[in-house]
C-alpha cells in the first residue's frame, strides 16, 4: 500500500493530481491512503511509520519539492503543474492514457487554474465562474465544514463527474462527425442523429446547429431541440408529427423549443417513425406555419 502525501487545504491541481494516482494507476494506487503537511513540507519518515509506512512507499504530490511537485526554482517558468506531472508519469506506464482526451482535458482545467490562465477568460469576474470546480472548494474550505480528507472526497466525486461528462461529450463528438446527416429547414442549419447519448443534442447546438433531430436505435425515442431563441417554434413539427404517429407519446414543451419522445425523466411510448421520416418532417414545414 501506497501513502500519498500533498498540502493541507488541498486545491484543484493537488486533488487532480491524487485523483490521477488512484484512479489510472490502480495497480499500485487504487488502495493508497492520504496524508497532509504544511504547504512545501514533507512528511517525516517518524510520522510515516507511525502510519504504518515505510519511505519507500510514499508518494508527495504538489508539495515536498520532489519529482511531483511544481515549485522548485528551476520549474517557475515552465507550463507544468502536479496533475501534468503525474499524468506524464502514469501515460508512460499506461499508454493508452495518452490517448484519453477526457483525461486530457481535466489535466488541462488543472493546468489553467494553477497558473490563474483563466484570468484571460471571457468575461472572467463574472460569479458565473463561482459555480466551477475552484468556487465550490473554496466556498467548502470558507466555510469551515470540511477538512482536508473531506476536500479529497468531495473533489473526487466532483472529478470522476466531469470525467463521465467529458466522456459523454467526446463520444457525442465523433457521433456527430461520423452520423449525424446535416440538412437545411426553415430553423436554419440543421441536424439528426442516430445516437442514445443524449450530449450529443447540447453539443450540436453549442457548435451551430439551430435545430438537432435524436432517435435512440436501441429505445426508438426521438428528441427534437431548437435553439432557445424567440423565433424558433417548433409548433409546425409538432402538428405535422400528430397527424403522422399516431403510437409514439410526445411532450411539445411551453417553450416551443423542445419537442420530446421519452427522456431520462419520463418514459413515453416510443415514437415508430424512423429518422428520416422525423427529418422529412422538419423539411416540409415552411416559413409562416405549415
Amino acid at each position: 500500500m501506497k501513502l500519498l502525501v500533498t498540502h493541507r487545504a488541498p486545491d484543484i491541481d493537488a486533488i487532480t493530481s491524487l485523483w490521477i494516482f488512484k484512479r489510472f494507476h490502480t495497480q499500485e494506487f487504487a488502495d493508497a491512503k492520504f496524508a497532509f503537511v504544511d504547504a512545501g513540507n514533507q512528511i517525516s519518515s517518524q510520522e510515516a511509520e507511525e502510519l504504518g509506512f515505510s519511505p519507500e512507499d510514499v508518494i508527495h504530490t504538489d508539495t515536498g519539492f520532489t519529482d511531483f511537485d511544481h515549485h522548485q526554482p528551476e520549474m517557475g517558468g515552465k507550463r507544468v503543474c502536479a496533475a501534468s506531472l503525474v499524468y506524464d508519469f502514469v501515460a508512460n506506464i499506461h499508454p493508452e492514457v495518452k490517448n484519453d482526451w477526457a483525461l486530457q482535458q481535466i489535466v488541462e482545467y488543472a493546468l489553467i487554474d494553477d497558473h490563474f490562465e483563466n484570468y484571460h477568460w471571457p468575461e472572467a469576474s463574472q460569479p458565473r465562474y463561482l459555480f466551477g470546480f475552484r468556487g465550490v472548494l473554496q466556498g467548502l474550505e470558507y466555510t469551515g465544514l470540511h477538512n482536508d480528507d473531506s476536500q479529497v472526497a468531495f473533489g473526487f466525486k466532483y472529478l470522476d463527474g466531469v470525467y463521465a461528462a467529458l466522456r459523454l461529450r467526446y463520444k457525442a463528438m465523433k457521433e456527430l462527425e461520423q452520423h449525424g446527416k446535416a440538412f437545411t429547414s426553415i430553423w436554419g442549419k440543421s441536424i439528426g442523429v442516430l445516437s442514445a447519448n443524449n450530449e450529443v443534442i447540447r453539443y450540436a447546438q453549442l457548435v451551430g446547429y439551430s435545430l438537432v433531430i435524436q432517435k435512440d436505435p436501441h429505445k426508438g425515442n426521438v428528441r427534437i431541440k431548437t435553439a432557445p431563441l424567440p423565433e424558433m417554434d417548433l409548433t409546425c413539427l409538432y402538428e405535422k408529427i400528430q397527424e403522422k404517429d399516431k403510437k409514439g407519446r410526445w411532450y411539445f414543451h411551453p417553450s416551443k423549443h423542445m419537442l420530446l419522445n421519452g427522456s431520462t425523466r419520463a418514459t413515453h411510448a416510443p415514437s415508430p417513425l424512423s429518422l428520416d421520416e422525423v427529418v422529412t418532417l422538419a423539411k416540409s414545414c415552411k416559413e409562416g406555419g405549415r
